[in-house]
């Protein structure tokens, strides 16, 4: 915006510098014109008058003598008896009214024509610097739109922040408002303008709505997911219960089904528990974790045939402040997204350390993410094209590891890979004793 106003302050002390300098010169030269017609004007009214009833011998003398006077001051002065030349300057031709010599060449040369009493008094006078002024009016504009807009370029950018003052202010405090925190305290003080305490208010009432309608969604998917937890955990009880008697083939492989699915269902409700409950802010991260020991922990909980399908080069512990039971589930969910996604392939889970990070990066060999669907992939139950057309899922897992990372200051982001996926979760790097 301050780009904007500053343009589009140059351009028009641009447009205004040159007409107002254009302006002033067209009136100067019309007011010095003006003077110098009335100056011819007048002395051609005097020898018309003074030759009046004077008969031809006299008025040419009237008319010598006044050129004579007149010469002093530059101008020439003729007297006719209709087309007949009387006396005075010789050359001047016949002439009424003021205007321009008509004869080539005398372009510069004033002309100003009385006729009165049978005569014609014509006077002339040159005056080369009026066409000269008129000529030199396209150039005094250039000259100080230039320097109007040297002048400009000076100042238009700290005009322009000035005037931008308001709305900077209300963007610095927008950007301070925290994923489902409060509403900074200057947005509910009144702006000083008008027009910014309309957007302000318009704001403020949009938060609004957007933090019930939250709160809303947050009350709704803790109450759902609570009356689901109890009566899935029931049964997945009582199907393992069951699974642990003899029964037919058909029956217990139908209970192995049931169990794996009522596994999956409990899976689900955890994980929008922790997005319904575990991300108010960030949490008091008060517990040393290892980040290390959590890859190890969630690698040695996978199936045998997924165990050996996961590389792990652990560079550092990784030791962070934060939660473990919630970087737990970020780990798990990472992890299992990239062997979901990985068609067989192998996952790659590394864990380094930086001057100011810890990295933990998840590469797998699947198809990869489009550069488009690099960030959505994060937002709860999002799912790509090709996720929703080939696997089954919730589009819960990234949106929890994003969730997760977040409350722990950390970033998540896919960085462009050859092949697969490559997510990447930078941790800030601890700064305790015990870190």
């Amino acid at each position: 915006m301050v780009r904007r106003l500053t343009r589009a302050m140059l351009v028009v002390t641009l447009a205004s510098s040159a007409l107002t300098a254009g302006a002033t010169g067209l009136i100067a030269y019309r007011l010095l014109l003006a003077g110098e017609d009335r100056r011819l004007r007048d002395a051609a009214v005097d020898l018309v008058e003074e030759t009046a009833g004077m008969g031809a011998t006299e008025a040419a003398a009237a008319a010598h003598d006044e050129q004579k006077e007149l010469a002093a001051f530059g101008i020439h002065i003729a007297l006719f008896s209709e087309n007949e030349w009387l006396g005075g300057a010789t050359g001047i031709p016949i002439h009424d009214g003021c205007d321009w010599s008509p004869l080539p060449g005398d372009s510069g040369v004033r002309l100003c024509g009385v006729r009165g009493h049978g005569h014609l008094a014509v006077a002339m006078e040159r005056l080369e610097s009026i066409p000269l002024l008129r000529l030199s009016l396209p150039l005094a504009a250039l000259i100080a739109a230039g320097c109007a807009a040297l002048l400009s370029l000076g100042v238009s950018r700290r005009v322009a922040r000035w005037a931008a003052r308001p709305l900077t202010e209300l963007s610095e405090a927008l950007s301070r408002i925290e994923p489902g925190g409060p509403i900074p305290a200057p947005l509910h003080a009144p702006a000083r303008y008008g027009e910014v305490n309309a957007v302000r208010t318009a704001l403020v009432d949009l938060l609004t709505r957007l933090h019930e309608a939250l709160d809303q969604s947050r009350r709704f998917a803790a109450n759902a997911a609570h009356e689901l937890r109890t009566p899935l955990t029931t049964l997945r009880v009582e199907l393992e219960l069951q699974a642990e008697t003899p029964q037919p083939a058909e029956t217990a492989q139908a209970l192995e089904r049931m169990l794996r699915t009522v596994t999956s269902l409990g899976v689900l409700v955890e994980r929008l528990m922790v997005l319904a409950e575990g991300t108010q802010g960030e949490l008091a991260l008060f517990e040393p974790v290892s980040l290390s020991d959590l890859v190890e922990d969630v690698v040695r909980a996978l199936p045998e045939d997924e165990q050996r399908r996961v590389d792990v080069d652990a560079g550092t512990r990784g030791l962070i402040p934060g939660d473990g039971h919630l970087l737990r589930q970020l780990v798990d969910n990472a992890v299992e997204n990239a062997l979901k996604f990985s068609n067989g392939g192998r996952v790659h889970v590394s864990l380094q350390q930086t001057g100011d990070a810890t990295l933990l990066d998840v590469r797998d060999e699947g198809p990869g993410i489009a550069p488009e669907d690099s960030m959505r992939v994060f937002e709860p139950f999002y799912r790509t094209p090709s996720a929703r057309a080939g696997k089954q899922g919730h589009g819960i897992g990234l949106s929890l590891v994003a969730l997760v990372a977040r409350a722990h200051r950390a970033h998540a982001e896919f960085l462009p890979s050859p092949r697969g996926a490559h997510l990447r979760l930078s941790f800030p790097r601890a700064t305790g004793p015990d870190c």
